[in-house]
């Protein structure tokens, strides 16, 4: 199982994927400061155009609060790069017959199954760690010490979500034929938790409501809020990695 590990992280290497996910990855946690630095400036250079317009806007102040703003507002760019990139996993095997090979050299299909899951999620905390700790870099940087609330928390539940697309990711690979069924299906389960979180009486269990960390760090929301909808998301994830090994075990390779 270790081997197959190493086989699927030379992989990653190998096919370009983990380089193109660290620069986009790097680019977004740069933009995140960058954007609340400029901000002052660009209202600036825009006011005159805003006046002519009847609109007045006063002294625009940015902070630490600003960047991690930024940084939550680019989450969704985040997930869909990490969903596009990681689709393929398991179809691109179906399609070379490798596996095939695997498993009569006598790893068996569970490992196999598992040794991705582990690999995606591996790659999911990687990715999520270099954007996170280069967005912190450089907002300590520009604004030093400036505290944000919670901000621990709200990060926590955006990395838990994370690792629920990588087990629907996993799921729907051991389930389909090729990479646009795994996207088609991930994507469609996300849809889904997106429309049922604008009915306010069952938002709160929602998966997706662990992206809406930055209502902790300005306050409108509390830890304990977001207790449901980390139990649906644990409960989600066991059922992905149950489903999609099941599956996996009974499927043509």
């Amino acid at each position: 199982m270790t081997a197959y590990i190493k086989k699927e992280c030379m992989e990653l290497t190998r096919t370009g994927k983990l380089l193109i996910l660290g620069i986009i990855f790097i680019l977004f946690g740069i933009l995140n400061p960058a954007i609340a630095k400029l901000t002052p400036w660009l209202y600036e250079m825009l006011q005159d155009s805003f006046s002519e317009q009847g609109l007045i806007i006063g002294e625009v102040t940015v902070n630490a609060m600003t960047s991690w703003t930024q940084y939550f507002k680019n989450a969704t760019m985040v997930v869909i790069t990490i969903i596009l990139l990681c689709s393929t996993g398991f179809t691109n095997e179906y399609q070379k017959g490798t596996l095939v090979q695997i498993v009569t050299k006598g790893l068996s299909r569970r490992k196999i199954y598992f040794s991705k899951l582990l690999v995606g999620y591996a790659t999911w905390t990687v990715m999520f760690l270099v954007y996170t700790g280069v967005t912190l870099g450089y907002t300590v940087y520009f604004w030093g010490d400036d505290k944000v609330p919670d901000l621990f928390y709200a990060i926590l539940f955006f990395w838990i979500f994370g690792i629920l697309l990588m087990s629907l990711l996993s799921m729907f690979g051991a389930l389909s034929e090729n990479s646009g069924q795994v996207l088609l299906g991930t994507g469609g389960i996300i849809f889904i938790t997106i429309l049922i979180n604008y009915v306010p009486t069952i938002s709160k269990y929602m998966p997706i409501k662990l992206m809406d960390g930055l209502q902790l760090c300005n306050g409108t929301a509390q830890v304990s809020d977001f207790s449901e909808a980390l139990i649906i998301t644990s409960i989600m994830i066991i059922a992905c990695i149950i489903i999609g090994m099941v599956a996996f075990d009974k499927r043509r390779l």
